[in-house]
C-alpha cells in the first residue's frame, strides 16, 4: 500500500526528530510541528529547471498541470491567440489628484530603499484561516480504499483495487486586487498577503486576479503574478464563479478610487455574491470606513448556520425583521481587515460554524447610482490666482494640515511632519520607517498619501507611480509644526543613507550639503532632489539653517571645478627628520559601529542593535620610540553644527536634573579646516618616550598613572602637562603638534553625525568604558569596569576611524573655558578671548562617568588646569588651527 509523497515526508520529518530527541528536548507538539512546515513553505526553495519526467503526452494532465498551462496561456501575446481583443494597455485611475505639474523641478528620490515588512502578524494569520481548511470528497480524484479492497478481496476473492474519492480541500480562493492610483501604497502589503495564501494550504487552489479600469471606464481584469506583474490576457468577471459553489472571492481595495465612487465595481460584486461567498478585505482600519464609499452602505452584522453559502443567505443580526429587503437591487457584501481576531470570525462564518459573526454593508443599488458624481479637475488658472496671493496660501495651508490633523492618526501626524523634511517619495517613507518611525504601517503612509496634503508632480513613464509633493505653503506649516530638532533627524538619516549608497563616510546633511559640488557628476544628479528640498526647508526653518540655504543653493547653481587631489604633503619631508620619523602614510581598516531601534513584533518591545561594517581610512605613522608609534587620523574638512538645540538641552534638563547642559548653547555652524587627529589618547608608551626627552618649560614625570599599562590611556595629567608633551612632541618631529580645539574635538568624535553620540542615539558597555550602570535612554545597564582599558579595547571607531572618543579618559583642548557659545569662533580654531585662563574644556566623559556626560557635545570644567586624577588624558592633533 501506498502513500502520499507529502505525507511520507512529514512522517519521514517526524520519524527523524524522534530519533534525534528533538522533539521531546523542544517539547514540540503537533501545532508547533505544523507551524514550522508551514513556516518552511514560507521561506520557499531555490527555483531549478529541471528536465520534464515524463515524456510529453505520456501522462494525463492532473490538475497542477493545467494551472501551469493556464500560466503558459497567460504569458501568450494576444496576436497569436485565436481570438484575441485589441492589445490596449492596462490604464488605472487613482482617487488622488489628478492635474500634474510638469514644469516643476522637483524629481524622484533615485535611491532604493527596501520596503519594512508589512504584514507583521504572518502567522498569526495563517492560524486564523485555519476553519477554511476542512475537506470533500473530490468530483474528479480518486484514492485506493484499503479497508474497502480487502473486504472486496476476502469476500470474492477477486483482486481488484477499490476506489474512493480523494479528500481535498472544500474552497477554491479567488483573489482579486484593484489597482487603482493609490496601490502603490499598499503593493508590498498585497505581495506578502498574496505569498502567504499561495503557500498557506487553506484553500484547493488560489488565482490571482487584477481589478483596473480602461480608459473608457470599462472594467478589466487580468491575472496577477508574482510582484505584481499583470498579465496580458482579459477575463470575463464570471469566470471567477465556482460551477458547484466552493468558490470563494475575496477583494482587497481600500474602497476610494473611481471604481467605487462611480459604482462601476458593484454590479460584479452582486453577481458573485450571489453565487458564493464573497468579501472585501479593506486596507484602512474600521475607523477609517465611513470616509471610504462603505460610507454608503449600511452597516449590519452577519452570521451562517451553514457552509460556503452566498451572501444573500448570511443571516443579518441587526437588521428589523419588519423591513423588506428588494434583494434586485441590493448588495450585502461582508467587509474585514487583516486583524487576526476579525479574520478568524470571517473564516468560521464562512465556514458556517454558527458562533461568530462580522461586519457586513448593505447597499441600495438605485440609491448609489444617484449619487454618482462627476469630480471636476482643479483649473490650472485656480492655482496660479492663489499662488500670487502668499496670505491665501498660507490660511489655506494652514487650514488643510488642521484638517489633516483632526482626522489622522498619531503616526501618521508623525509620518507627515517628518516627510516635510525630505522630497516625498515612497522610498524615503520606507527609510523613516525603518530608522525613525518603526510605529508606521502601510495604513498610516495611506493617511499620509491620501490625507489631502499632496499634489501630483510627473508621471513615470510606464504611468506605475508618481511624484507628489506638498501642496502650496504646506511643507513649511509642517516644518513650524515639528521644530529643528525632528527636521535635523530626518535630514541627517536621508544624508547618511544617500552617503551610504555612494560609499562615502559622510554622517550628516551639512557636510553631504557642503561637499555636493564636488562629488562627481553623476552623484550630483542623484543627490540634487534631496538638496533642493533641503534647501527650501532649510529656509523655513531660518537663523543660521537660512543663511546655510542661500550658500547651498549658490553651490547648486554655480558648483566649483572638482579640486586634482594635491600628493600628500608628508611625503616631500618623508626623511626630514633627526631623531624621530614617518614610518608611512597608512590605509587603516576599522569597523564602524551604529546602534540602532529594532522592532521586533508586536509582542515584543523594541530593543537596541549594534551594527557594523567595515571602513578604511587614510591616516599617517609616526616612530617614537622602538616598538612604539603614534597613529594620526586624517579628518577632513567640513562644517558642522556645533553645540546643542534649546530643546534637547531642556530635555536633558528635565531629564537628568543637571543645569550643565545649557553650557552647550547656543547651537551654531563652524567651518573646519583638515588635520591630523590621534587614533586614540595617548598611552602610557607613548607618554613615556616624549617624557624622557629634553625639558621645555616643565618636568615631566615618566609614568604619573594610577592604572599602569603600556597600552592604557595615559592619565593623571593636568592641561600644563599635556601641552608641555605636545611641545616636546613638535620638537623632536619638527612638526607642529597641539591639543585640539573644542570645535575640532567635537567635529571629529562626531564623525558627521548629528546624535548624541558617534553611535547613535545611545551608547552600551559594548561599546565603550563608561558608568554602565547607569543608563540614558531606554538601553539595557552594562559592566561597570571602574577602571581604564586599553585603547581601542571595544574594536570599533567612529566613521574618521576615531576610537575612545566616548569614555574612558576625559580629553583635554586647547581653548580657554567659557560658559557657553555666545561669541565663539566661526571657523574651528581655538577659542582663547575672553577667556577665563585657570580652567580649560574637557571632552569625551571617562570611565566613573554617568552616559550623560559621554555625549559628543558635553563640556565639562570641573577641573582647574593644573588638577590631575586618574580620568584625565588627552589626544594630540596636527595641522590646521593655531598651535601652542
Amino acid at each position: 500500500m501506498s502513500e502520499s509523497p507529502s505525507n511520507s515526508s512529514i512522517k519521514k520529518l517526524l520519524d527523524y526528530l524522534e530519533q534525534t530527541g528533538l522533539l521531546e528536548q523542544l517539547q514540540l507538539s503537533d501545532e508547533d510541528v505544523a507551524d514550522s512546515i508551514w513556516l518552511a513553505l514560507q521561506m520557499g526553495v531555490e527555483d531549478l529547471q529541471l528536465p520534464p519526467i515524463f515524456p510529453e503526452n505520456k501522462q494525463p494532465i492532473d490538475s497542477s498541470t493545467s494551472n501551469q498551462i493556464e500560466e503558459n496561456l497567460e504569458e501568450i501575446p494576444e496576436d497569436n491567440l485565436s481570438k484575441s481583443q485589441p492589445n490596449v494597455d492596462i490604464i488605472t485611475e487613482e482617487s488622488l489628484p489628478k492635474e500634474i505639474e510638469k514644469t516643476t523641478p522637483i524629481q524622484d528620490f533615485p535611491f532604493q530603499v527596501p520596503a519594512a515588512a508589512a504584514l507583521q502578524t504572518a502567522l498569526f494569520i495563517s492560524r486564523a484561516l485555519r476553519p477554511f481548511m476542512g475537506k470533500v470528497p473530490s468530483a474528479t480524484k480518486t484514492i485506493l480504499d484499503e479497508e474497502a479492497t480487502a473486504s472486496f478481496i476476502a469476500e470474492r476473492d477477486i483482486w481488484l483495487p477499490v476506489t474512493k474519492p480523494q479528500p481535498e480541500r472544500w474552497l477554491t480562493l479567488e483573489l482579486v486586487v484593484e489597482e487603482s492610483r493609490s496601490s502603490f501604497i499598499w503593493r508590498e502589503l498585497i505581495n506578502e498577503l498574496q505569498n502567504l495564501l499561495e503557500n498557506q494550504g487553506a484553500f484547493k487552489t488560489v488565482r490571482v486576479w487584477q481589478l483596473s479600469t480602461s480608459n473608457n471606464q470599462e472594467l478589466q481584469l487580468v491575472r496577477r503574478r508574482k510582484k505584481g506583474k499583470p498579465g496580458q490576457r482579459y477575463h470575463p468577471h464570471k469566470e471567477l464563479i465556482h460551477p458547484r459553489g466552493r468558490g470563494l472571492v475575496l477583494l482587497v481595495s481600500d474602497c476610494v478610487s473611481p471604481l467605487w465612487q462611480k459604482a462601476l465595481i458593484h454590479p460584479w460584486l452582486k453577481d458573485w455574491s450571489e453565487k458564493q461567498p464573497t468579501a472585501i478585505l479593506q486596507l484602512f482600519p474600521e475607523r477609517l470606513w465611513n470616509s471610504t464609499q462603505l460610507g454608503r452602505g449600511r452597516k449590519l452584522f452577519t452570521t451562517a448556520l451553514t457552509a460556503g453559502v452566498p451572501n444573500p443567505k448570511l443571516i443579518l443580526k441587526n437588521y428589523p425583521q419588519w423591513l423588506p429587503i428588494n434583494w434586485q437591487n441590493t448588495l450585502l457584501i461582508p467587509v474585514i481587515t487583516l486583524e487576526t481576531e476579525v479574520l478568524k470570525q470571517w473564516a468560521k462564518v464562512v465556514a458556517g460554524s454558527g458562533n461568530a459573526q462580522i461586519s457586513a454593508f448593505l447597499f441600495d443599488l438605485e440609491f448609489i447610482k444617484q449619487q454618482i458624481i462627476e469630480i471636476s479637475p482643479i483649473s490650472r488658472e485656480e492655482n496660479k490666482q492663489d499662488s500670487e496671493d502668499k496670505n491665501s496660501i498660507k490660511n489655506k495651508a494652514e487650514a488643510i494640515v488642521e484638517r489633516f490633523f483632526a482626522t489622522a492618526s498619531e503616526p501618521a501626524k508623525k509620518l507627515a511632519k517628518m516627510m516635510a523634511a525630505a522630497p516625498v517619495s515612497m522610498q524615503v517613507v520606507n527609510l523613516i520607517r525603518k530608522t525613525l518611525l518603526n510605529e508606521v504601517r502601510p495604513v498610516h503612509v495611506a493617511e499620509f498619501y491620501m490625507g489631502g496634503l499632496l499634489k501630483p508632480i510627473v508621471e513615470n513613464e510606464e504611468g506605475q507611480y508618481r511624484v507628489y509633493d506638498f501642496l502650496p505653503g504646506v511643507r513649511q506649516v509642517l516644518n513650524d509644526a515639528i521644530g529643528r530638532r525632528q527636521t535635523i533627524k530626518v535630514l541627517d538619516a536621508i544624508s547618511q543613507y544617500i552617503a551610504g549608497e555612494i560609499k562615502s563616510p559622510i554622517r550628516s546633511f551639512v557636510a553631504l550639503l557642503t561637499l555636493l559640488p564636488t562629488f562627481p557628476p553623476e552623484q550630483r544628479e542623484k543627490i540634487l532632489p534631496f538638496a533642493q528640498v533641503s534647501i527650501e526647508v532649510l529656509r523655513n526653518l531660518g537663523g543660521e539653517y537660512a543663511e546655510f540655504a542661500e550658500e547651498i543653493a549658490v553651490n547648486i547653481s554655480n558648483p566649483p571645478p572638482i579640486p586634482q587631489p594635491s600628493p600628500p604633503p608628508l611625503k616631500t619631508s618623508i626623511f626630514d627628520v633627526a631623531t624621530i620619523e614617518i614610518l608611512e602614510t597608512r590605509t587603516f581598516e576599522f569597523t564602524l559601529a551604529t546602534i540602532e531601534r529594532q522592532y521586533q513584533n508586536p509582542f515584543k518591545r523594541e530593543k537596541w542593535v549594534i551594527k557594523k561594517e567595515k571602513r578604511r581610512a587614510e591616516g599617517i605613522v609616526e616612530k617614537l620610540a622602538e616598538g612604539v608609534e603614534l597613529e594620526l587620523m586624517e579628518i577632513s574638512g567640513g562644517t558642522f553644527m556645533m553645540g546643542t538645540e534649546d530643546e534637547e538641552i531642556e530635555r536633558l534638563v528635565k531629564k537628568f536634573g543637571w543645569d550643565g547642559f545649557r553650557r552647550e548653547k547656543p547651537p551654531h555652524r563652524v567651518t573646519v579646516s583638515s588635520f591630523y587627529m590621534g587614533r586614540y589618547p595617548i598611552t602610557q608608551a607613548q607618554w613615556q618616550a616624549i617624557a624622557a626627552t629634553a625639558k621645555i618649560d616643565i618636568d615631566l614625570r615618566t609614568n604619573p598613572s594610577h592604572f599602569r599599562g603600556y597600552k592604557l590611556p595615559v592619565e593623571q595629567v593636568n592641561w600644563y602637562q599635556a601641552t608641555e608633551f605636545c611641545k616636546r612632541l613638535s620638537r623632536e618631529t619638527k612638526r607642529e603638534y597641539r591639543l585640539p580645539s573644542e570645535a575640532e574635538w567635537e567635529y571629529a568624535c562626531r564623525g558627521g553625525t548629528t546624535t548624541a553620540f558617534h553611535f547613535g542615539e545611545t551608547i552600551t558597555a559594548d561599546l565603550a568604558n563608561y558608568r554602565a550602570t547607569e543608563t540614558y535612554a531606554d538601553e539595557s545597564t552594562g559592566e561597570y569596569r571602574s577602571k581604564t582599558t586599553p585603547v581601542g579595547y571595544f574594536q570599533v571607531a567612529n566613521a574618521f576611524g576615531l576610537y575612545d572618543m566616548h569614555g574612558n579618559v576625559w580629553e583635554w583642548c586647547a581653548d580657554t573655558w567659557h560658559n557657553n557659545y555666545y561669541g565663539a569662533p566661526t571657523d574651528g580654531s581655538a577659542w582663547t578671548e575672553n577667556w577665563n585662563d585657570n580652567r580649560s574644556p574637557l571632552r569625551g566623559g571617562s570611565w566613573c562617568n554617568n552616559p550623560n556626560v559621554c555625549r559628543s557635545a558635553y563640556r565639562s570644567n570641573l577641573n582647574r588646569r593644573d588638577f590631575n586624577y586618574y580620568d584625565l588624558g588627552f589626544r594630540v592633533v596636527w595641522g590646521a588651527g593655531g598651535t601652542l
